[in-house]
């Protein structure tokens, strides 16, 4: 196993491309994040961005860090997880934590602990399910209708998007600047009732494959005072239905703690395929 620090996202985008099509969702993040830098889009205090090749060359890992948020793992073969701890402990040894498959993530974080230069263990932060949509289940029509968000919203979307994070855990890094983003390219939806917005839903910038592209549901949000009356549910069927149309492939994180959301995705026909970790790096 050879594991290789790329120059820059472009190059990422372009040596992973094979490997993210073979595992679209389980990538997702990954992509979605190296496409919006690659474009100019993001950027971050700092940034690296790792492949693994087998011994015939080719990619069967991948490993993302954009800090300040904490190193991303793909699906690695058992084999690559040692050479990849090593990589990381080289180049950046002070991660605040790791994400990914809990398996991976488990073996990684032992190898990790173990050669690391200071004295450290692990705290799982957060578990998300990873859900992808089968067959869409649309619920009857609602008291209400889907529209796009614009720039006039943007105030009580930031607020909507800060009270997501507050009560999902997600970190804030680069909030204002990405909802910003999404709502210029057209990428956030609300659901009117009574000519009053009462839930959002955003949705990452698509992630082209030779095969297929993915785009990711999320944030999902409704305030308080508007819950309890299916409006997460109509609108985001209303924006699946739509990349459907567009032929995308379509998925979301939900709490793994969370049975109401669970229950709501469940009901559209997302079906669940993995469940990510979210651990911290914490002195010992």
């Amino acid at each position: 196993m050879r594991v290789i620090l790329l120059p820059d996202a472009a190059t990422f985008l372009q040596r992973t491309q094979l490997f993210r099509s073979e595992q679209p969702y389980l990538t997702n993040v990954m992509g979605s994040t190296a496409t919006s830098v690659a474009a100019g889009l993001r950027t971050y205090e700092k940034m690296a961005w790792w492949i693994v090749e087998d011994s015939r060359g080719a990619v069967c890992a991948m490993m993302m860090r954009t800090a300040p948020h904490k190193l991303v793992l793909s699906p690695m073969p058992d084999d690559a997880v040692a050479p990849c701890v090593a990589a990381v402990i080289e180049h950046d040894p002070q991660i605040p934590g790791v994400s990914g498959s809990r398996a991976n993530v488990s073996s990684f974080l032992s190898l990790f602990i173990e050669g690391a230069p200071t004295s450290l263990r692990s705290r799982v932060e957060r578990s998300v399910l990873v859900y992808v949509l089968g067959t869409l289940q649309l619920p009857a029509q609602g008291d209400g209708y889907a529209r796009a968000g614009d720039e006039d919203d943007f105030e009580f979307l930031l607020r909507w998007w800060r009270a997501f994070a507050d009560e999902t855990g997600v970190e804030r890094h680069g909030l204002e600047e990405g909802l910003r983003t999404s709502i210029n390219q057209g990428r956030v939806f609300v659901w009117m009732r009574n000519n009053v917005a009462v839930c959002a839903v955003g949705h990452s910038p698509v992630v082209a494959g030779p095969s297929d592209s993915v785009v990711r549901i999320g944030p999902v949000y409704t305030p308080p005072s508007a819950r309890g009356h299916g409006f997460a549910g109509q609108l985001t069927g209303a924006v699946s239905k739509n990349l459907v149309r567009q032929g995308m492939g379509v998925m979301l994180f939900t709490d793994a703690s969370n049975a109401t959301s669970n229950g709501v995705y469940v009901r559209l026909g997302f079906e669940k395929v993995d469940e990510i970790v979210e651990c911290v790096l914490e002195l010992a």
